[in-house]
């Protein structure tokens, strides 16, 4: 089984789509890139699941030597996490448990019976590490990193 992941770069928040076999399963949301670093780089990743007492069953990543959860938290406490969410009303994620918690049972599911889930992460357009310009106060343009 192999999901896609197309992610939405922005100033504050990277926001994805996640999908199997092109219909939606859940929108995502992770850290900015302009304020940390994405999780993972895109690519082709293996999904695992682990037991935690605390949490119970959760779904995760190895990119990096780092493990990425898949889980609902708040995107400020940590950057190795891809947080599921049911959808956005006016930018703010809602409905982060219940979108986890559908994913993971749909996940889990295949998982146990023996099957391999491979999560794609992609899109349209990469972020930008060129260098921006501003006006200085002479009115010259000059260079500024990003």
């Amino acid at each position: 089984m192999k999901l896609l992941l197309k992610r939405e770069y922005s100033k504050h928040l990277t926001k994805g789509s996640l999908s199997l076999e092109g219909k939606l399963l859940c929108k995502t949301l992770e850290p900015s890139t302009m304020s940390m670093p994405n999780p993972c780089a895109e690519g082709l990743y293996r999904l695992a699941y682990d037991y935690d007492d605390d949490r119970g069953w959760y779904l995760y990543l190895e990119a990096d030597g780092r493990r990425i959860e898949i889980r609902a938290k708040s995107v400020t406490d940590t950057t190795d996490i891809i947080i599921p969410v049911t959808c956005f009303k006016k930018g703010i994620p809602m409905f982060t448990q219940l979108a986890c918690r559908k994913l993971k049972d749909k996940l889990l599911q295949c998982m146990q019976e023996g099957d391999e889930v491979w999560l794609d992460i992609y899109s349209e357009f990469k972020p930008s590490n060129k260098r921006r310009w501003k006006l200085n106060p002479q009115n010259t343009l000059q260079g500024q990193e990003a």
